[in-house]
């Protein structure tokens, strides 16, 4: 049974390593599942800036560093996991690890257990819950996704936009067209959301469903 599900993402420009940081990651961890992820070339700086979000500085030279070609998602359980400050510290000392051996920042790994669920969601569009809850031989064959992170560059649908929410516990929507957070910025980088221009009303943003622009209200929770 999975006790912490944390992400590794070992991007394009670092994947001349990937046969020894997998075989080290299924000695520390529990491999859930990989994914093999290629994200349009159209698309690919948007898709770092709304992964990443602040922690991000430049898109572009993120770019330049990790490679536009296909990544790999690796899904872990860590059954024995060392938190402090909302951190696994198993997670910290095996990025740390992996970078060293990579010469640079080539793998991204999730901090907090919040961080690890939504960089699943936008990754793949899957909860942990989703996720295999034991580890099994067939997870070091990823599956293929061709596709964006989820809602880039636009919601297929009201649907996919809804259970995409549905998924984020700090993230309740209230009809009709209200959403509240207690991170409006956050939230609006995880609906790729942005502000209404030229509108009295700082809480009006747009959020494109299937090529068209829906208004919703973006309030903090009470």
């Amino acid at each position: 049974m999975t006790n912490n599900i944390n992400i590794f993402v070992l991007w394009a420009n670092g994947r001349h390593k990937e046969a020894e940081i997998l075989s080290d990651i299924k000695e520390r961890f529990e491999i859930l599942q990989t994914y093999e992820i290629f994200w349009n070339s159209k698309y690919f700086t948007r898709n770092l800036s709304r992964f990443y979000g602040k922690k991000l500085p430049n898109a572009f030279r993120k770019k330049k560093l990790c490679g536009t070609g296909a990544f790999l998602v690796i899904c872990v359980n860590d059954p024995k996991p060392h938190i402090q400050d909302h951190k696994n510290l198993n997670l910290t000392a095996a990025k740390h690890c992996y970078r060293q051996m990579l010469g640079g920042n080539y793998l991204h790994a999730s901090d907090t257990k919040q961080e690890a669920e939504e960089n699943l969601l936008l990754l793949t569009g899957l909860a942990p819950s989703d996720l295999p809850q034991t580890p099994h031989f067939q997870a070091l064959q990823p599956i293929v996704l061709h596709q964006d992170l989820i809602g880039t560059p636009a919601w297929e649908s009201e649907t996919q936009l809804l259970s995409f929410m549905a998924k984020i516990p700090q993230i309740k929507f209230r009809a009709p067209n209200v959403i509240e957070s207690q991170d409006i910025t956050q939230t609006a980088r995880l609906l790729n959301a942005r502000k209404k221009l030229f509108s009295l009303n700082r809480e009006r943003y747009l959020i494109k469903v299937n090529h068209k622009n829906c208004e919703f209200l973006l309030k903090e929770a009470a």
